[in-house]
């Protein structure tokens, strides 16, 4: 049994983190952009597990997406993971200025990274949407 109010109010919260992520990518505050990407996948990837009533807690992506293949006996296949991989790093160096050997969190990231931050949360927000559509179509 599917909990569809469960997973929409999950997965536009991870909708709002990708838009605040582009905005901030777009004031050049990239650092925030990254973080904010993680957000929105670990938002979406948790949309789908509470969607399917699995307990998703904790912040660990890679985690998180174990869940998701476990819980669906399914692989998430190799682009997912390092998606998943990519935007995990950003959960603490992003944000804490005692992450990084010197300077501010700033000064570590800059418009590739957060470029491909996007393109990770963008890919697997997707995947979790096309997930649950196909979960959907099978409900008798």
């Amino acid at each position: 049994m599917l909990d569809a109010p469960e997973f929409r109010r999950w997965r536009d919260a991870g909708t709002d983190a990708l838009a605040a992520a582009r905005v901030q990518a777009d004031a050049g505050f990239h650092q925030w952009s990254c973080f904010l990407a993680e957000q929105s996948a670990q938002l979406s990837v948790k949309a789908l597990l509470h969607g399917i009533g699995v307990g998703a807690w904790g912040h660990d992506l890679v985690e998180l997406g174990k869940a998701w293949g476990d819980a669906l006996a399914e692989d998430t296949g190799p682009t997912l993971q390092a998606s998943l991989q990519r935007l995990s790093r950003h959960y603490i160096p992003a944000r804490y200025p005692d992450a990084h050997p010197s300077g501010s969190p700033g000064a570590h990231y800059g418009e590739a990274d957060s470029a491909q931050a996007l393109a990770d949360a963008e890919l697997l927000a997707a995947a979790v949407d096309r997930v649950w559509e196909r979960l959907g179509s099978e409900q008798p």
